[in-house]
């Protein structure tokens, strides 16, 4: 049996505009909508429920100050986002999804079984402390992963690894962070300060060190050559969310002291997250490697030149390609950004082929984006005279 480069080897170039391909098929966006109806109305109806509990004076200033570290949060993962951006709607959805859905849906059912669990396991424990410890990570940690497992199941083009994995999570988790911080400052009284320092500057990123863990596993399972792999790596995910959810709850729930809080804040929240950052950094240089082989396949056909493969792997090289592409105009430039976004996306397509989980239509993505490389190249190039 030949290998894949072999099985999938592109066809021979055609002269741009003789045989043109068929279009690439547009997305539907009915998913996204009903993700975003849905959603916003959720965020806006917890919003006002707090408002009528706690004031509007008191959710307003929560509101304010729970945008700053969503705000930190946003700027990491659009900082991580930027090598092969998601599209935005469906970043949109999975916020709101986040903020509306998941917050509703763990409101209602945090209470009830954390009692119902702390009942069995730990009939001793306090009342008041079985849903932080048995419900809140079990059931927040499910319905937020729901969100991320929707977008990996319906829009499988756009989830194309462990990175995207943990991009969509974490975009999932800050929202339910948000609202959840609104709930806390909202409720905190005098207290508003201290835990805007402890909830929003001292650990912004918690609910995303537990989600990302799911995020990771749906990545891992997109590159994996069973269609089925999910269904056990998705669990394995969840499960390290949850320790990770669980743990936080149950140290915060007894921490005693100055002594418990540091130790709580640099063992159970900045250690793993430090953690993640290396990992995050591991998968993006396995990312850049990935795309680099995959359109380094194009090479021998014409299709792209290795100066080419060598500019669109690195993100200081696709900088200094739209700097010496804007000479030629505010077209030459977008044709450049254009052809890199579609080269990207190319070497995706094809690295479906490899897994076979989508293996028609990444065929027709990849004809539709060969034709799409070749007309935006033609354009700067022709903006610039070369």
């Amino acid at each position: 049996m030949s290998p894949p480069s072999a099985q999938y080897a592109p066809a021979a170039q055609q002269p741009w505009g003789r045989q043109a391909q068929q279009p690439r098929r547009k997305r539907r966006v009915v998913f996204e909508i009903i993700l975003l109806s849905l959603g916003t109305l959720g965020v806006l109806s917890i919003v006002a429920l707090m408002a009528l509990g706690m004031g509007v004076g008191s959710i307003v200033v929560a509101t304010f100050l729970s945008l700053i570290p969503l705000a930190i949060v946003g700027f990491a993962v659009l900082w991580v986002d930027r090598w092969e951006p998601e599209p935005r709607l469906l970043m949109a959805a999975a916020f709101v999804w986040g903020g509306g859905i998941s917050v509703w849906l763990a409101s209602l059912m945090n209470a009830p079984f954390g009692l119902f669990l702390g009942g069995i396991f730990a009939p001793s424990m306090a009342p008041e402390l079985m849903p932080a410890i048995f419900g809140a990570p079990i059931i927040e940690e499910a319905w937020k992963g729901l969100g991320v497992l929707l977008i990996f199941l319906i829009r499988r083009r756009h989830f194309n690894g462990p990175v995207d994995g943990i991009v969509y999570a974490a975009v999932v988790a800050a929202a339910f962070a948000f609202v959840e911080n609104i709930q806390y400052l909202g409720g905190a009284g005098d207290g508003v300060a201290f835990t805007f320092v402890l909830r929003g500057l001292a650990s912004p990123f918690g609910h995303l060190i537990y989600t990302a863990c799911i995020g990771v596993a749906l990545g891992v399972a997109s590159r994996h050559k069973s269609k089925l792999a999910w269904l056990w790596l998705m669990p394995l995910g969840y499960i390290g969310a949850v320790a990770l959810h669980m743990a936080w709850n149950g140290f915060a729930s007894f921490a005693d002291g100055l002594g418990g809080l540091v130790a709580l804040f640099v063992f159970v929240n900045w250690l793993p997250l430090v953690v993640w950052a290396i990992i995050l950094v591991w998968l993006r240089k396995n990312e850049v490697k990935l795309v680099g082989e995959r359109l380094s396949e194009y090479v021998p056909s014409g299709w792209l030149v290795p100066q080419e493969v060598t500019m669109l792997t690195s993100m200081q090289g696709r900088r200094q390609a739209k700097t010496w592409a804007a000479r030629g105009g505010p077209a030459a430039a977008t044709a450049m950004k254009k052809f890199q976004k579609a080269a990207v996306a190319l070497a995706y397509a094809r690295q479906d082929l490899y897994t076979g989980h989508t293996g028609i239509r990444a065929r027709q993505d990849e004809l539709a984006l060969l034709e799409q490389i070749g007309q935006t190249r033609a354009q700067f190039k022709s903006a610039l005279g070369v």
